[in-house]
């Protein structure tokens, strides 16, 4: 049998390190739009490779995680995310990788110099071993008037001790909670609709991810998300884009509309 070759993850060795010393990535933004106001609430900042060695952010920042850069590629594209979108409150994915580098905690980092807003968004599927020290850190920005998002609720781990524990500003369900949902007496409308309720009595906003028709749209209004995002209200862009509300939406019903929370851009 002939040796594994070595010559791949030197590939990919030197592929990260040139796209981060070249900066060969951009930042896309999607909105999170407030569903009772039809504005837009806030940016989701997400990242994409420019390079053709990496064809996914998956694939990017599995290539950092095995070669112990993710948190100077996470420094990055924080920094870029915020001069690419300077008047509005943003979302921005932590991988839980960059927890061990703490980059996020230093008094220089590009959050803090951001003028609106800042949620930075763990996985709910944080590992267990980086979970007292994502409570550690997230304790120590969010001191400095950083929010916490707790993001892919219903995906994978569903641990829903993370939104106690973590004390999130904002939980975002999972697209496949969302994928499908229409209104009714469905079970899986019911339990989007008790997870709706469970987050609000523990002081959290709910983001409904991945909504792509008219049906899931008013489905999640029904539930009594407080914020929508997906490809049917607008598509990851640069500049961050505008939203397009279908006209054929139906207004959710009272009680539910009267449910959610404010309509202020800042600090809901």
């Amino acid at each position: 049998m002939s040796r594994p070759s070595t010559a791949e993850p030197r590939r990919t060795t030197v592929a990260i390190r040139r796209l981060i010393d070249a900066r060969d990535i951009k930042v896309v933004y999607q909105p999170i739009v407030d569903l009772k106001t039809k504005k837009i609430f806030a940016y989701e900042a997400l990242v994409r490779s420019q390079s053709s060695e990496f064809d996914s952010p998956m694939a990017l920042f599995a290539a950092a995680v095995q070669h112990q850069c993710t948190g100077e590629l996470g420094r990055i594209i924080r920094e870029m995310a915020v001069l690419g979108c300077p008047s509005w409150p943003l979302f921005l994915n932590i991988h839980p990788a960059e927890l061990n580098d703490k980059f996020v905690v230093q008094p220089d980092d590009p959050i803090f110099r951001h003028t609106e807003d800042v949620y930075l968004e763990i996985t709910e599927g944080v590992p267990l071993s980086h979970f007292r020290l994502c409570q550690s850190i997230l304790r120590e920005v969010r001191g400095r008037g950083v929010y916490l998002v707790v993001d892919d609720l219903g995906a994978g781990y569903s641990n829903l001790r993370y939104i106690a524990d973590l004390e999130p500003r904002v939980v975002k369900l999972d697209r496949d909670l969302v994928a499908g949902l229409r209104k009714g007496d469905s079970r899986m409308f019911k339990l989007v609709s008790a997870i709706v309720v469970l987050c609000r009595e523990l002081s959290a906003l709910v983001v409904a991810e991945g909504i792509e028709t008219v049906e899931e749209l008013e489905a999640v209004q029904e539930a009594g998300a407080k914020f929508g995002q997906g490809y049917l209200l607008a598509r990851p862009a640069f500049p961050p884009p505008a939203i397009s509300w279908p006209a054929s939406v139906a207004r959710p019903s009272v009680v539910r509309a009267a449910a959610a929370t404010g309509g202020h851009r800042k600090r809901p």
